[in-house]
Protein backbone atom coordinates (compact mmCIF):
# COMPACT_ATOMS: atom_id res chain seq x y z
CA UNK A 1 0.00 0.00 0.00
CA UNK A 2 1.14 3.20 -0.62
CA UNK A 3 2.51 5.93 1.43
CA UNK A 4 -0.26 8.60 2.41
CA UNK A 5 2.58 11.22 3.73
CA UNK A 6 2.69 14.27 2.08
CA UNK A 7 5.47 14.62 -0.80
CA UNK A 8 8.10 16.90 1.05
CA UNK A 9 10.96 16.06 2.57
CA UNK A 10 11.53 16.70 6.63
CA UNK A 11 15.25 16.98 7.33
CA UNK A 12 16.77 17.56 10.63
CA UNK A 13 20.25 18.75 11.32
CA UNK A 14 21.67 15.12 11.34
CA UNK A 15 21.16 13.25 7.97
CA UNK A 16 20.97 9.42 8.74
CA UNK A 17 20.11 6.56 6.08
CA UNK A 18 16.83 5.13 5.83
CA UNK A 19 18.16 2.13 4.82
CA UNK A 20 19.61 0.82 8.11
CA UNK A 21 17.36 -1.40 8.86
CA UNK A 22 17.42 -5.08 10.58
CA UNK A 23 17.65 -7.86 7.56
CA UNK A 24 20.16 -9.99 6.37
CA UNK A 25 23.51 -8.93 4.32
CA UNK A 26 23.84 -10.20 0.93
CA UNK A 27 27.22 -9.68 -0.54
CA UNK A 28 28.30 -9.24 -4.12
CA UNK A 29 31.60 -9.30 -5.64
CA UNK A 30 35.10 -11.51 -5.68
CA UNK A 31 34.78 -14.49 -2.83
CA UNK A 32 31.56 -13.65 -2.04
CA UNK A 33 28.05 -15.61 -2.34
CA UNK A 34 26.61 -13.47 -5.12
CA UNK A 35 28.82 -12.87 -8.82
CA UNK A 36 26.23 -10.27 -9.94
CA UNK A 37 23.77 -7.53 -8.14
CA UNK A 38 20.91 -9.13 -10.16
CA UNK A 39 21.28 -12.54 -8.01
CA UNK A 40 21.56 -11.01 -5.33
CA UNK A 41 18.66 -8.75 -5.84
CA UNK A 42 16.62 -11.47 -6.77
CA UNK A 43 17.11 -13.29 -3.11
CA UNK A 44 16.50 -9.96 -1.14
CA UNK A 45 13.81 -9.38 1.00
CA UNK A 46 12.47 -6.44 2.63
CA UNK A 47 15.11 -5.00 5.08
CA UNK A 48 18.30 -6.21 3.47
CA UNK A 49 21.57 -4.83 2.74
CA UNK A 50 23.21 -5.64 -0.42
CA UNK A 51 26.61 -5.00 -0.27
CA UNK A 52 28.53 -4.45 -3.70
CA UNK A 53 32.13 -5.26 -3.17
CA UNK A 54 34.85 -3.74 -5.94
CA UNK A 55 36.39 -6.10 -8.77
CA UNK A 56 39.46 -6.62 -8.92
CA UNK A 57 41.56 -2.90 -11.00
CA UNK A 58 38.38 -1.32 -10.45
CA UNK A 59 36.80 -3.16 -13.18
CA UNK A 60 33.43 -2.63 -13.76
CA UNK A 61 30.53 -4.70 -13.10
CA UNK A 62 28.92 -4.91 -16.79
CA UNK A 63 25.61 -5.14 -18.21
CA UNK A 64 23.76 -4.61 -15.49
CA UNK A 65 20.47 -4.58 -15.40
CA UNK A 66 18.52 -4.27 -12.44
CA UNK A 67 14.67 -3.68 -11.42
CA UNK A 68 13.90 -3.68 -7.86
CA UNK A 69 10.33 -5.06 -6.37
CA UNK A 70 11.12 -5.31 -2.70
CA UNK A 71 10.76 -2.66 0.08
CA UNK A 72 13.58 -1.18 1.90
CA UNK A 73 16.18 -3.22 0.36
CA UNK A 74 19.51 -0.69 0.48
CA UNK A 75 22.03 -1.31 -2.29
CA UNK A 76 25.30 0.12 -1.29
CA UNK A 77 29.30 0.47 -2.68
CA UNK A 78 31.48 -0.75 -1.12
CA UNK A 79 34.76 1.33 -1.46
CA UNK A 80 38.10 -0.50 -1.73
CA UNK A 81 41.42 0.21 -0.81
CA UNK A 82 41.61 2.80 -3.31
CA UNK A 83 38.31 4.17 -2.27
CA UNK A 84 35.89 5.47 -4.82
CA UNK A 85 32.38 4.32 -5.94
CA UNK A 86 31.87 0.78 -7.51
CA UNK A 87 31.52 0.95 -11.12
CA UNK A 88 28.84 -0.11 -12.67
CA UNK A 89 28.36 -0.08 -16.66
CA UNK A 90 25.08 -1.01 -18.50
CA UNK A 91 27.14 -1.71 -21.97
CA UNK A 92 25.50 -4.45 -23.30
CA UNK A 93 22.60 -4.99 -20.57
CA UNK A 94 18.97 -4.85 -21.96
CA UNK A 95 17.33 -1.54 -20.64
CA UNK A 96 14.53 -1.64 -23.15
CA UNK A 97 11.66 -1.85 -20.71
CA UNK A 98 9.68 -4.81 -22.45
CA UNK A 99 7.47 -6.75 -20.15
CA UNK A 100 9.83 -7.51 -17.03
CA UNK A 101 12.61 -5.89 -18.25
CA UNK A 102 13.86 -2.62 -16.43
CA UNK A 103 14.73 0.92 -18.25
CA UNK A 104 17.97 1.71 -16.15
CA UNK A 105 20.53 0.27 -14.73
CA UNK A 106 18.78 0.60 -11.39
CA UNK A 107 15.02 0.34 -11.46
CA UNK A 108 12.62 1.08 -8.58
CA UNK A 109 9.46 -0.48 -9.10
CA UNK A 110 5.45 0.29 -7.63
CA UNK A 111 6.35 -2.15 -4.63
CA UNK A 112 10.03 -1.34 -3.91
CA UNK A 113 9.09 2.06 -1.64
CA UNK A 114 11.71 2.75 0.67
CA UNK A 115 15.01 1.68 -1.05
CA UNK A 116 18.09 3.14 -0.78
CA UNK A 117 21.28 3.44 -3.45
CA UNK A 118 24.51 4.36 -2.16
CA UNK A 119 28.11 4.64 -3.76
CA UNK A 120 27.52 3.82 -7.03
CA UNK A 121 29.25 4.78 -10.41
CA UNK A 122 26.23 4.65 -13.09
CA UNK A 123 27.22 5.01 -17.02
CA UNK A 124 26.27 3.03 -20.06
CA UNK A 125 22.46 2.72 -20.36
CA UNK A 126 21.28 3.08 -23.51
CA UNK A 127 18.28 1.70 -25.57
CA UNK A 128 16.33 1.98 -29.14
CA UNK A 129 13.65 4.67 -27.46
CA UNK A 130 16.83 6.59 -26.35
CA UNK A 131 15.52 6.99 -22.14
CA UNK A 132 17.57 4.62 -20.70
CA UNK A 133 18.82 5.47 -17.52
CA UNK A 134 21.03 5.64 -14.98
CA UNK A 135 18.71 5.63 -11.93
CA UNK A 136 14.61 5.59 -12.49
CA UNK A 137 11.90 5.14 -9.75
CA UNK A 138 8.52 3.93 -10.89
CA UNK A 139 5.88 5.15 -8.73
CA UNK A 140 7.88 4.24 -5.58
CA UNK A 141 7.90 6.18 -2.48
CA UNK A 142 10.52 7.36 -0.32
CA UNK A 143 13.44 6.31 -2.67
CA UNK A 144 17.06 7.52 -2.13
CA UNK A 145 19.98 7.72 -3.99
CA UNK A 146 23.19 8.95 -2.31
CA UNK A 147 26.53 9.77 -3.33
CA UNK A 148 26.35 8.45 -6.76
CA UNK A 149 28.31 9.48 -9.76
CA UNK A 150 25.76 8.97 -12.99
CA UNK A 151 26.57 9.97 -16.52
CA UNK A 152 26.45 9.39 -20.18
CA UNK A 153 23.35 7.52 -19.91
CA UNK A 154 20.24 8.11 -22.45
CA UNK A 155 18.88 9.92 -18.95
CA UNK A 156 20.70 9.95 -15.81
CA UNK A 157 17.69 9.83 -13.45
CA UNK A 158 14.25 9.13 -14.48
CA UNK A 159 11.38 8.72 -12.48
CA UNK A 160 7.05 8.93 -12.32
CA UNK A 161 3.74 8.64 -10.56
CA UNK A 162 0.32 7.68 -11.34
CA UNK A 163 -1.19 11.34 -11.91
CA UNK A 164 -2.16 11.21 -7.95
CA UNK A 165 -0.52 12.84 -5.01
CA UNK A 166 0.66 9.56 -3.21
CA UNK A 167 2.89 7.90 -6.16
CA UNK A 168 6.48 9.11 -6.60
CA UNK A 169 6.57 10.59 -3.02
CA UNK A 170 9.66 11.69 -1.69
CA UNK A 171 12.52 11.07 -3.76
CA UNK A 172 15.32 12.24 -2.56
CA UNK A 173 18.84 12.72 -4.49
CA UNK A 174 21.86 13.32 -2.31
CA UNK A 175 25.24 14.54 -2.98
CA UNK A 176 25.49 12.93 -6.65
CA UNK A 177 27.03 14.38 -9.39
CA UNK A 178 25.02 13.88 -12.49
CA UNK A 179 26.47 15.30 -15.76
CA UNK A 180 26.75 14.29 -19.51
CA UNK A 181 23.86 12.26 -20.26
CA UNK A 182 21.78 12.22 -22.92
CA UNK A 183 21.70 10.86 -26.63
CA UNK A 184 22.27 12.88 -30.17
CA UNK A 185 20.29 10.87 -32.22
CA UNK A 186 16.95 12.20 -30.01
CA UNK A 187 18.43 15.52 -29.49
CA UNK A 188 16.48 17.66 -26.69
CA UNK A 189 14.17 14.59 -25.34
CA UNK A 190 17.06 13.34 -23.29
CA UNK A 191 17.83 15.05 -19.71
CA UNK A 192 20.57 14.41 -17.00
CA UNK A 193 17.16 14.38 -14.74
CA UNK A 194 13.60 13.73 -16.10
CA UNK A 195 11.54 13.52 -13.11
CA UNK A 196 7.60 13.11 -12.11
CA UNK A 197 5.67 12.10 -9.49
CA UNK A 198 4.09 13.47 -6.43
CA UNK A 199 7.77 15.13 -5.04
CA UNK A 200 11.07 15.12 -5.31
CA UNK A 201 14.07 16.64 -3.62
CA UNK A 202 18.12 17.70 -4.54
CA UNK A 203 20.14 18.29 -2.11
CA UNK A 204 23.92 19.48 -2.64
CA UNK A 205 23.63 17.87 -6.26
CA UNK A 206 26.07 18.98 -8.76
CA UNK A 207 24.22 18.88 -12.20
CA UNK A 208 25.76 19.49 -15.08
CA UNK A 209 26.46 19.07 -19.11
CA UNK A 210 23.64 17.57 -20.12
CA UNK A 211 24.39 16.53 -23.72
CA UNK A 212 21.11 17.51 -25.29
CA UNK A 213 18.11 18.42 -23.28
CA UNK A 214 18.45 20.62 -19.79
CA UNK A 215 19.71 19.77 -16.75
CA UNK A 216 16.63 19.55 -14.93
CA UNK A 217 13.90 18.44 -15.85
CA UNK A 218 10.55 17.95 -14.01
CA UNK A 219 7.16 17.20 -13.62
CA UNK A 220 6.42 16.37 -10.12
CA UNK A 221 4.14 17.92 -8.10
CA UNK A 222 6.65 19.46 -6.11
CA UNK A 223 10.33 19.52 -6.81
CA UNK A 224 12.33 20.89 -4.37
CA UNK A 225 16.34 21.82 -5.22
CA UNK A 226 18.61 22.99 -1.96
CA UNK A 227 22.57 23.91 -1.96
CA UNK A 228 22.93 22.43 -5.50
CA UNK A 229 25.07 23.56 -8.47
CA UNK A 230 23.54 23.50 -11.43
CA UNK A 231 25.70 24.61 -14.70
CA UNK A 232 26.57 24.28 -18.26
CA UNK A 233 23.20 22.75 -19.70
CA UNK A 234 22.97 22.38 -23.16
CA UNK A 235 19.16 24.01 -23.15
CA UNK A 236 17.44 25.32 -19.82
CA UNK A 237 19.24 24.32 -16.47
CA UNK A 238 15.49 23.59 -14.40
CA UNK A 239 12.47 22.84 -17.04
CA UNK A 240 9.93 22.66 -14.22
CA UNK A 241 6.19 21.50 -16.64
CA UNK A 242 2.88 20.24 -16.05
CA UNK A 243 1.15 16.91 -15.45
CA UNK A 244 -1.89 15.11 -13.91
CA UNK A 245 0.23 16.32 -10.82
CA UNK A 246 0.62 19.58 -11.35
CA UNK A 247 -2.79 21.02 -12.13
CA UNK A 248 -3.80 20.87 -8.49
CA UNK A 249 -3.05 24.08 -6.60
CA UNK A 250 0.09 23.65 -4.70
CA UNK A 251 2.25 22.47 -7.33
CA UNK A 252 4.82 24.36 -5.83
CA UNK A 253 8.94 24.09 -6.44
CA UNK A 254 11.51 25.84 -4.67
CA UNK A 255 14.89 26.52 -6.03
CA UNK A 256 16.86 27.35 -2.29
CA UNK A 257 20.69 27.81 -2.04
CA UNK A 258 22.02 27.14 -5.35
CA UNK A 259 24.81 28.06 -7.83
CA UNK A 260 22.86 28.26 -11.10
CA UNK A 261 25.38 29.02 -14.33
CA UNK A 262 24.44 29.43 -18.05
CA UNK A 263 27.30 28.44 -20.56
CA UNK A 264 28.42 31.46 -22.37
CA UNK A 265 27.91 28.61 -25.23
CA UNK A 266 25.02 27.22 -24.65
CA UNK A 267 23.68 26.23 -27.94
CA UNK A 268 20.28 25.42 -27.28
CA UNK A 269 17.15 27.48 -25.11
CA UNK A 270 19.24 30.04 -23.64
CA UNK A 271 16.45 30.82 -20.76
CA UNK A 272 17.50 30.08 -17.16
CA UNK A 273 14.56 28.53 -15.33
CA UNK A 274 11.14 28.15 -17.00
CA UNK A 275 8.02 26.77 -14.95
CA UNK A 276 5.05 26.18 -16.25
CA UNK A 277 3.55 24.31 -19.21
CA UNK A 278 4.88 22.53 -22.28
CA UNK A 279 1.97 19.38 -22.72
CA UNK A 280 -1.16 21.68 -22.30
CA UNK A 281 -1.81 20.93 -18.54
CA UNK A 282 -2.10 23.72 -16.06
CA UNK A 283 0.58 24.48 -13.67
CA UNK A 284 -0.83 25.88 -10.60
CA UNK A 285 1.48 26.85 -8.19
CA UNK A 286 4.64 29.35 -7.41
CA UNK A 287 7.76 28.98 -8.22
CA UNK A 288 10.36 30.41 -4.72
CA UNK A 289 14.17 31.69 -5.35
CA UNK A 290 15.43 31.58 -2.41
CA UNK A 291 19.18 32.63 -1.78
CA UNK A 292 20.17 31.52 -5.15
CA UNK A 293 23.53 33.06 -7.27
CA UNK A 294 22.12 33.10 -11.09
CA UNK A 295 24.80 33.81 -13.77
CA UNK A 296 23.45 34.52 -16.94
CA UNK A 297 25.05 36.00 -19.75
CA UNK A 298 21.52 36.18 -22.37
CA UNK A 299 18.99 38.60 -23.03
CA UNK A 300 16.68 35.52 -22.83
CA UNK A 301 14.31 35.30 -19.35
CA UNK A 302 16.06 34.61 -16.06
CA UNK A 303 12.78 32.92 -15.26
CA UNK A 304 10.25 32.02 -18.01
CA UNK A 305 6.38 31.52 -16.62
CA UNK A 306 4.06 29.82 -19.16
CA UNK A 307 0.74 28.88 -17.47
CA UNK A 308 -2.54 30.89 -16.40
CA UNK A 309 -1.84 29.25 -12.25
CA UNK A 310 2.30 30.31 -12.66
CA UNK A 311 4.04 32.56 -9.90
CA UNK A 312 6.89 33.35 -8.94
CA UNK A 313 8.71 34.88 -5.91
CA UNK A 314 12.32 35.88 -5.75
CA UNK A 315 13.40 36.84 -2.60
CA UNK A 316 17.76 37.42 -1.39
CA UNK A 317 18.57 36.22 -4.83
CA UNK A 318 22.07 37.76 -6.68
CA UNK A 319 21.59 37.46 -10.64
CA UNK A 320 24.67 38.42 -12.00
CA UNK A 321 25.16 38.87 -16.09
CA UNK A 322 28.09 37.06 -16.14
CA UNK A 323 30.21 40.07 -17.73
CA UNK A 324 28.53 40.33 -20.62
CA UNK A 325 27.40 44.01 -19.88
CA UNK A 326 24.17 43.07 -21.90
CA UNK A 327 21.30 45.56 -21.39
CA UNK A 328 17.26 45.32 -21.45
CA UNK A 329 18.09 41.49 -19.93
CA UNK A 330 14.80 39.75 -18.84
CA UNK A 331 14.40 38.82 -15.77
CA UNK A 332 10.86 37.44 -15.60
CA UNK A 333 8.95 36.85 -18.95
CA UNK A 334 5.38 35.59 -18.86
CA UNK A 335 3.21 34.01 -21.73
CA UNK A 336 0.88 31.03 -22.53
CA UNK A 337 -1.88 33.02 -19.97
CA UNK A 338 1.01 33.39 -17.34
CA UNK A 339 0.62 36.86 -15.76
CA UNK A 340 3.76 39.48 -14.71
CA UNK A 341 1.14 40.57 -12.28
CA UNK A 342 1.94 37.08 -10.08
CA UNK A 343 6.02 38.23 -9.80
CA UNK A 344 7.30 39.58 -6.77
CA UNK A 345 10.73 40.37 -5.71
CA UNK A 346 12.99 41.44 -2.73
CA UNK A 347 16.29 42.18 -1.35
CA UNK A 348 17.55 40.52 -4.62
CA UNK A 349 20.93 42.21 -6.41
CA UNK A 350 20.67 42.54 -9.98
CA UNK A 351 22.92 43.45 -12.83
CA UNK A 352 22.07 46.78 -14.04
CA UNK A 353 21.21 45.09 -17.53
CA UNK A 354 18.41 43.68 -15.96
CA UNK A 355 15.69 46.80 -17.06
CA UNK A 356 12.23 47.20 -17.04
CA UNK A 357 11.65 45.10 -13.92
CA UNK A 358 8.27 43.39 -13.30
CA UNK A 359 6.03 45.53 -11.39
CA UNK A 360 6.14 43.26 -8.77
CA UNK A 361 9.95 43.55 -8.35
CA UNK A 362 10.62 47.55 -7.42
CA UNK A 363 14.18 48.88 -8.05
CA UNK A 364 14.29 50.26 -4.46
CA UNK A 365 13.58 46.71 -3.01
CA UNK A 366 15.99 44.91 -5.44
CA UNK A 367 19.01 47.22 -6.32
CA UNK A 368 21.22 47.55 -9.46
CA UNK A 369 24.74 46.16 -8.12
CA UNK A 370 28.13 45.35 -10.06
CA UNK A 371 27.56 42.07 -8.70
CA UNK A 372 30.74 40.47 -10.89
CA UNK A 373 32.93 42.34 -8.84
CA UNK A 374 31.77 40.71 -5.28
CA UNK A 375 32.71 37.41 -6.46
CA UNK A 376 35.56 35.75 -5.12
CA UNK A 377 37.03 34.29 -8.53
CA UNK A 378 34.40 34.09 -10.87
CA UNK A 379 37.14 33.02 -14.05
CA UNK A 380 37.67 29.74 -11.96
CA UNK A 381 33.98 29.23 -10.97
CA UNK A 382 34.46 30.48 -7.22
CA UNK A 383 30.96 32.88 -6.35
CA UNK A 384 31.80 32.92 -3.09
CA UNK A 385 31.22 36.25 -2.00
CA UNK A 386 34.71 38.67 -1.60
CA UNK A 387 35.09 41.26 1.03
CA UNK A 388 33.71 44.09 -1.56
CA UNK A 389 30.16 42.02 -0.90
CA UNK A 390 30.70 42.35 2.91
CA UNK A 391 28.07 45.44 2.89
CA UNK A 392 25.22 43.67 1.50
CA UNK A 393 24.77 41.98 4.82
CA UNK A 394 24.43 45.54 6.57
CA UNK A 395 20.43 46.24 8.24
CA UNK A 396 19.14 43.86 5.77
CA UNK A 397 16.17 41.46 6.77
CA UNK A 398 15.08 39.17 3.50
CA UNK A 399 11.70 38.54 5.01
CA UNK A 400 12.62 34.64 5.20
CA UNK A 401 10.40 34.25 8.33
CA UNK A 402 7.54 36.06 6.41
CA UNK A 403 7.30 33.43 3.42
CA UNK A 404 4.23 30.87 3.11
CA UNK A 405 6.59 28.21 1.91
CA UNK A 406 5.32 24.30 2.93
CA UNK A 407 7.25 22.91 5.93
CA UNK A 408 9.95 21.53 3.78
CA UNK A 409 13.66 21.31 3.47
CA UNK A 410 14.75 22.13 7.08
CA UNK A 411 11.17 24.92 7.17
CA UNK A 412 8.91 24.65 10.06
CA UNK A 413 5.98 26.51 10.40
CA UNK A 414 6.74 28.63 7.10
CA UNK A 415 10.38 29.17 9.05
CA UNK A 416 13.53 27.90 7.94
CA UNK A 417 15.19 25.86 10.94
CA UNK A 418 18.21 25.78 8.61
CA UNK A 419 20.16 27.05 5.77
CA UNK A 420 22.50 25.42 3.31
CA UNK A 421 25.24 26.30 0.58
CA UNK A 422 26.43 23.95 -1.62
CA UNK A 423 29.82 22.73 -1.25
CA UNK A 424 32.30 20.83 -4.03
CA UNK A 425 32.20 18.66 -4.73
CA UNK A 426 28.83 17.14 -4.50
CA UNK A 427 28.17 18.05 -0.56
CA UNK A 428 26.14 20.94 1.07
CA UNK A 429 27.05 22.56 4.43
CA UNK A 430 25.03 24.55 7.10
CA UNK A 431 25.48 28.47 6.19
CA UNK A 432 27.32 30.51 8.86
CA UNK A 433 24.94 33.97 8.24
CA UNK A 434 21.44 32.08 8.33
CA UNK A 435 20.95 33.31 4.71
CA UNK A 436 21.23 36.80 6.14
CA UNK A 437 23.90 37.77 2.78
CA UNK A 438 21.72 37.54 -0.76
CA UNK A 439 23.04 34.89 -2.94
CA UNK A 440 24.13 31.27 -2.39
CA UNK A 441 26.89 31.43 -0.13
CA UNK A 442 27.68 33.23 3.18
CA UNK A 443 31.42 33.82 3.27
CA UNK A 444 34.46 32.34 0.66
CA UNK A 445 35.65 29.33 -0.40
CA UNK A 446 36.63 26.83 2.47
Amino acid sequence: MKSSRIPFVLWSVEFVSPGLLLGATLEVGPGKRFERIEQANAAAREGDVVLVHPLANGSPYRAVSVSVNVPKVTFRGVPGSAGGRIVVSGEGGDHSGIGRVPRAIFQFNPDADGCVLEGFDLSGAHNASHNGAGVRIQSANDVTVINCEIHHNDMGVMSNGDGSRTAGANQFIERCGIHHNGDFKEPGQNHNLYLGGAGVTLFGCEVHSSLTGHNVKSRAGFTAVIACHIHHSNNREFDLVDAAETERPGSDALLAGNLIVKDPECSGNRAVIHFGQDGGKNHDGTLTLLNNTIVTPFLSPTVDLSAPGARVRLVGNIVADGGSGQRRMVLVAARNGADLTNCIGTENRLAAGFDPLPPGVSRAANPATAVMGMFADPGRGDYHPNDAAAPLTKGKDLGIAKLPIPAVCGMRDGKFALVWEYQAPANAVLRKDGGAMPGAFAAKAR
